[in-house]
């Protein structure tokens, strides 16, 4: 089964990127199969993300030819083509992208999961407190 993993990364410093990474390491670590949007970067890409201290995407788009709906577009459908199931980081409802993902996870029917990264431990998400929490965050 191969997850996603959402949460929030624009107007997070290094894109919430360090994050991204230990969680994606310490869930592989015990054998889940991880697909991160901050690995799917080529080198040059990852690296001014890394080095962005605001996670500003106006800053980043001054060294980058990709937009938010670039790195949004590429990802949602990787969801909804070749992806099982989707794990939320924390405050992953107060990102608009994470939040889409989520959504479109839930329209293919994939399970969904949140997860603690001091303990990684994950818990199911329903349908309904899913769709309870986007719908508060964009009212």
């Amino acid at each position: 089964m191969k997850y996603y993993l959402a949460g929030p990364m624009s107007g997070r410093p290094q894109f919430n990127y360090p994050l991204f990474d230990r969680v994606s390491e310490a869930l592989r670590s015990i054998g889940y199969d991880i697909v991160s949007p901050a690995e799917m970067d080529d080198p040059e890409v990852r690296a001014n993300a890394m080095a962005n201290m605001t996670g500003a995407m106006a800053e980043f788009n001054e060294v980058s030819d990709e937009t938010w709906g670039d790195f949004l577009a590429r990802d949602v459908k990787m969801i909804a083509d070749e992806l099982d199931a989707i794990i939320l980081l924390p405050e992953w409802e107060t990102s608009k992208g994470a939040r889409l993902e989520a959504f479109v996870s839930l329209m293919v029917g994939n399970p969904m999961y949140t997860v603690d990264p001091a303990t990684y431990n994950m818990r199911t998400i329903t349908p309904a407190t899913l769709m309870e929490t986007i719908s508060e965050s964009v009212l």
